[in-house]
């Protein structure tokens, strides 16, 4: 079973990502502060080591910003492929199963066709047969228009099956 990506929440991820990495910048804004404080507060030897720590820190939180606004960028960038690659293979499968409709569609309409063609030619070959066992039977009215009858039934019902097959022709591509 196939889950699809859910872009809000990927989205609220990377914002919490962004979250974090604004926690970061207000500790970093902080630390300044601090280092700022104590430089102007505090004289000695150990003032020195105290601020290169803080600065070490700040460029470690720096460098975590910006991994985690990277990967917040990266989480929205990726959610957003898969979604459409999502949508995209969900289009073909709609595609896919449209044609194959318009396929079975085509398909039942022609055997239906060809169905009636062979009745109809059964129909002739019946009457056909009539007229061999008594030829006479021919130049009557009544059996004379049903000849003549099944004849054009036997064109449309031809046209109907070169129709249908062209049809079906088609939407098999």
């Amino acid at each position: 079973m196939h889950v699809a990506i859910n872009v809000t929440a990927a989205n609220n991820q990377a914002g919490q990502l962004n979250s974090y990495a604004q926690q970061l910048r207000n500790a970093k804004t902080q630390l300044t502060s601090y280092k700022s404080s104590i430089q102007s507060n505090w004289t000695g030897q150990e003032v020195s080591y105290i601020t290169r720590s803080i600065d070490q820190t700040i460029a470690q939180i720096d460098a975590v910003i910006k991994d985690l606004g990277s990967l917040a960028t990266d989480v929205k960038s990726v959610a957003s492929t898969i979604k459409r690659e999502e949508d995209a293979a969900a289009a073909a499968a709609r595609a896919r199963a449209e044609r194959q409709r318009r396929i079975n569609e085509a398909q039942t309409a022609y055997n239906n066709a060809v169905d009636e063609y062979n009745d109809v030619i059964k129909e002739m070959e019946k009457l056909q047969e009539t007229f061999r066992k008594n030829p006479m039977l021919r130049f009557l009215p009544n059996y004379a228009k049903h000849f003549e009858d099944l004849q054009k039934n036997i064109e449309k019902a031809a046209q109907k099956c070169d129709n249908c097959k062209r049809a079906l022709s088609a939407a098999r591509g």
